[in-house]
């Protein structure tokens, strides 16, 4: 029975040692596969372009933007006034008393009292 159990304790480790001769030369093969493959070439005119490009898009994001704000009208009080009470109809100003001017007829009488 010794003899079984050696035979088999034997035969194991055969198998145990192919195993790992299998598993060295399929390392082998592999880091020879891996040691053959050509580097990337890498062209240093479009690495140059590529760079100078991703620095004028940084650059463009890092700038500081020009905001225009845009000033609103201000809305005079009486104008509000006048909205609330006539609505959106104003009634036309009289030309004469928007210049500062009094009418002619006022003019007359002043001029009367004048002499």
């Amino acid at each position: 029975m010794q003899h079984s159990i050696k035979e088999s304790e034997t035969h194991k480790e055969q198998m145990i040692d192919r195993k790992i001769q299998e598993v060295h030369k399929r390392l082998d093969a592999f880091q020879l596969s891996v040691l053959e493959r050509p580097a990337p070439t890498i062209d240093v005119t479009t690495f140059q372009t590529e760079l100078a490009s991703l620095r004028a898009d940084i650059d463009a994001l890092l700038s500081p933007t020009e905001t225009v704000t845009e000033v609103e009208p201000v809305v005079e009080e009486d104008e509000v006034v006048m909205t609330a009470l006539f609505g959106d109809i104003m009634p036309p100003l009289d030309p004469s008393y928007v210049a500062g001017k009094r009418h002619y007829s006022d003019h007359t009488s002043n001029t009367e009292e004048a002499r």
